[in-house]
């Protein structure tokens, strides 16, 4: 039987229409309500209770357990790599704990919202104006299948957004990874497939230069670093013979009317989208031409929306914090004015974009999978020096610390979090990219003067649709690098490290396991007693609803102004995710408990879980099945069902500095063994019989110039672009008005001569 309303004494009230508050709260619920809170503890801001309403509870939970039978089973997971295994005795001794995860009422539900969300998948690009990408200019896995699009609605997301492509793609990826769910694998690459489309832009609206991706419609806005936007978006070559990979523009179709508001990266779709893109490479095996395609998504990702390598602030102790921009063209610490302006409001930050446990996943990613020849995507400063595998990975880690810094003053003691916040940390000089200063300052304010900014519809200061995710994206972290998540180095406003704040996921998901365990009125870790004589979930509600049940700590100095109904799904689900990191004051068992608990509010009896389109909408009050509120429900109970499995081992992940400096020692050595290899060739033509002095200068010659196109090649191979599924450099290619096409045969001489000096890449070249 499915849902915990079966262990109730009468059913469920299904003739109860859940959309009315008098009915969510009528007398009888108010009787009730007055009697849990009788019973209830009664906790002060530090957690402490009164013994003697503790007992009285005790005696309660006794009587309830007298009527249910319901048995769960505490269940946590040990996972095994080729380098490192996790002991028994290394989880007991952990400080953290491992991760708890819901019970078969908990795995039913995300079986359920799995199929509400595959319905929203529409195959072919065309629903997003977007051609077909070439076959030919596809990795292996990715031809001749046919490609999906993820279709939203609602709001500013209606079409097809990277919102919506980087949750599907991130859910498939995971769960072929998982390698439980036959679909799961062809979904992810009939997904990516179509986001690699999307990133090359070939709109038939409107006339977009190629590769669009986050760039504007300016030739080599999205591949120079020095271009505006600051950073690549795209690295349009490949030593696979690939075509362009990157970050798309957020939101297709793109028209002539809409291509200024829709032009640009998201980061919140493309980090989800990137994070799956690495799990669907895991579950291939990765092979050589898939784990190229990513990896140049990864470097794509970290020039478009951190900033990396230029835009970046540094603390007084010298430490770099790069913050996670909003998209390509705006947000974070992109500068108001100057040559590398902000598109939308200044100095805007969304905590509910913060997804350190990406961030992590694509370095070890990059250390892990990298060769010599990926420094040639790598992005060069704009001071002309080359970037290395380290700098990529410190701008991951910093993205992290900086990230956890801005969440802790933009939450309160409830786990509530700030839509939007500002980091406003202006440089003496506009065009410079980064300077001392501190991001953080004066969050959750923009500047000292209290401004505010806001995007996407939702209010700056309050616990809404943008922040609700931040629960969901902190659990992954917790699950996927508990150890690692528990170390955040963490700073007062001026920059300096604070020994008093201690703060990381679990701290900040058990703010929320904390709120409902105080402020509900029935206790989740008890099967029923939420539900006992109703199917509604308004006990639960007591938690967060401000309107209704006068919720507290939901509004603080860092989240000022009222939230959004807690009756929402896209609200309610992902907070649920937070009851993954163990909580001192419930036991394990008592928080899977709670996680079936709240998978109980939809009842999926007549919800067919292959093909939702042939079955019956799910039951119950917080069951909406439109495209944000499934796909926050989807992501939230995939947590909670242990559907993450990490990839890459702890032992790997302290590691990490020392895999990057044997990489680096390995480049070194291979460069010197060609050198010395010329060498040896110059002296056996020398001293050898019957060779001579213009032969071996000859062979030297060529030697130096092998060499130095080695070292060189990085300064014209990011301006390669593609013709007939080769990459090939510069001499090979005209410009035209709106992309790169093969070179005519028989060119003319002086023609030939232009083309070569307006693909110039630099006085090296």
């Amino acid at each position: 039987f499915v849902g915990l309303w079966q262990a109730t004494a009468e059913g469920p009230s299904e003739s109860l229409p859940r959309s009315s508050p008098r009915v969510l709260f009528g007398e009888d619920e108010e009787e009730d309500a007055t009697r849990h809170r009788g019973r209830k503890h009664d906790r002060d801001d530090e957690g402490e209770d009164d013994e003697d309403e503790d007992d009285d509870d005790d005696d309660d939970d006794e009587t309830t357990t007298t009527i249910i039978t319901t048995t769960s089973i505490t269940r946590t997971e040990t996972t095994t790599t080729k380098t490192f295994t996790t002991s028994t005795s290394t989880t007991s001794t952990s400080t953290t704990g491992p991760y708890v995860f819901g019970g078969n009422i908990t795995e039913d539900a995300f079986a359920g919202w799995l199929s509400i969300w595959r319905s929203k998948y529409q195959t072919g690009l065309w629903n997003a104006g977007v051609a077909d990408p070439w076959e030919s200019l596809l990795p292996e896995a990715l031809r001749e299948i046919k490609p999906v699009v993820v279709e939203s609605s609602g709001g500013v997301a209606g079409g097809v957004v990277t919102e919506g492509m980087g949750y599907g793609i991130m859910i498939e990826g995971f769960l072929a990874a998982k390698g439980k769910d036959v679909r799961a694998k062809n979904y992810s690459l009939q997904l990516i497939k179509s986001w690699q489309g999307m990133v090359n832009g070939g709109a038939t609206n409107c006339t977009v230069v190629q590769p669009f991706a986050g760039g504007e419609n300016k030739t080599n806005s999205s591949t120079h670093v020095e271009v505006w936007p600051y950073g690549i978006s795209a690295v349009e070559w490949s030593h696979e013979g690939l075509g362009p990979a990157g970050v798309p523009a957020w939101k297709f179709p793109l028209t002539e009317k809409t291509l200024q508001d829709d032009m640009g990266s998201a980061t919140d779709g493309d980090q989800d989208a990137i994070l799956g893109m690495i799990y669907a490479a895991h579950a291939l095996g990765y092979p050589e031409d898939f784990t190229d395609m990513v990896m140049r998504s990864v470097i794509s990702f970290a020039s478009a929306d951190l900033g990396f390598p230029d835009l970046y602030r540094v603390l007084p102790g010298g430490e770099k914090m790069f913050v996670p921009k909003l998209g390509s063209m705006w947000g974070g610490l992109l500068p108001e004015h100057g040559k590398y302006k902000t598109k939308q409001q200044p100095w805007c930050y969304s905590p509910g974009y913060f997804a350190p446990a990406h961030y992590r996943t694509m370095r070890d990613f990059a250390i892990q999978h990298w060769k010599n020849k990926y420094a040639d995507y790598l992005p060069k400063s704009l001071d002309g020096s080359y970037t290395s595998l380290q700098d990529l990975v410190d701008a991951f880690e910093s993205a992290v610390t900086a990230g956890y810094n801005i969440l802790y003053y933009s939450s309160c003691s409830s786990g509530s979090v700030s839509n939007w916040v500002g980091v406003q940390t202006p440089c003496a000089n506009d065009n410079d990219l980064n300077c001392v200063g501190v991001p953080w300052r004066h969050t959750p304010w923009v500047g000292p003067n209290g401004g505010e900014c806001a995007q996407s519809g939702t209010r700056f200061g309050s616990f809404g649709a943008d922040a609700s995710r931040s629960a969901w994206r902190i659990a992954m972290d917790y699950v996927l690098y508990r150890e690692e998540s528990s170390e955040v180095v963490m700073y007062d406003r001026d920059g300096y490290p604070a020994q008093d704040i201690r703060f990381g996921a679990q701290r900040f998901l058990n703010r929320i396991v904390f709120q409902y365990s105080r402020s509900s009125i029935c206790d989740g870790g008890v099967p029923g007693d939420c539900f006992f004589n109703t199917s509604s979930p308004y006990r639960m509600a007591y938690a967060y609803d401000v309107e209704k049940f006068n919720a507290t700590h939901v509004t603080c100095d860092n989240v000022p102004n009222p939230p959004e109904s807690w009756w929402a799904g896209f609200m309610a689900y992902p907070t649920f995710a937070a009851f993954v990191a163990p909580f001192d004051e419930i036991g394990a068992e008592q928080m899977t408990n709670w996680m079936d608990t709240f998978s109980s509010i939809c009842n999926f009896t007549m919800v067919d879980k292959w093909n939702f389109t042939r079955g019956h909408k799910p039951r119950g009050s917080i069951c909406l099945t439109s495209y944000f509120e499934a796909s926050q429900a989807v992501i939230a109970t995939m947590v909670m069902s242990n559907n993450l499995v990490p990839i890459f081992s702890p032992s790997f992940h302290y590691n990490s500095k020392n895999q990057v400096t044997i990489l680096e020692n390995e480049a070194i050595q291979a460069d010197a063994q060609v050198q010395a290899a010329a060498r040896n060739v110059a002296a056996v033509g020398f001293f050898g019989a019957g060779v001579s002095l213009v032969e071996v200068s000859v062979v030297l010659l060529l030697a130096m110039c092998f060499v130095a196109m080695t070292r060189r090649r990085r300064t014209w191979s990011g301006y390669s672009v593609l013709s007939n599924g080769r990459a090939k450099s510069p001499r090979d290619r005209v410009a035209s008005g709106r992309r790169l096409v093969p070179a005519p045969a028989g060119a003319a001489d002086a023609d030939e001569t232009m083309r070569l000096s307006a693909l110039a890449v630099s006085e090296d070249a």
